[in-house]
């Protein structure tokens, strides 16, 4: 159920509108930080991004082909469903 939400979650800020941050924000994470950009050291945290990526494991799929998918909204929901079927059941 968890991961199901987490899905929906993802495809809701694809779809929101361009200029709000955290679609910008989500956008970025796919597409990469800034070249000047160098993460402090320490031990490696786990994001949200790098969560989704690990349910998505299991579908053979990456973040960038997700986030054209999100784009239709009745594909995005045909896409979760079939994604968690792998799991206990459907979220919808």
């Amino acid at each position: 159920m968890i991961r199901c939400r987490r899905l929906q979650l993802f495809g809701h800020i694809a779809t929101s509108e361009p200029e709000t941050d955290h679609r910008r924000a989500l956008y970025g994470t796919i597409r990469g930080p800034p070249a000047d950009w160098k993460r402090p050291r320490g031990r490696p945290t786990q994001t949200w991004t790098r969560t989704v990526e690990n349910d998505l494991k299991p579908v053979n799929v990456s973040l960038h082909t997700v986030w054209r998918r999100a784009q239709d909204r009745a594909d995005w929901k045909n896409f979760v469903t079939t994604a968690t079927l792998h799991y206990i059941g459907a979220c919808y």
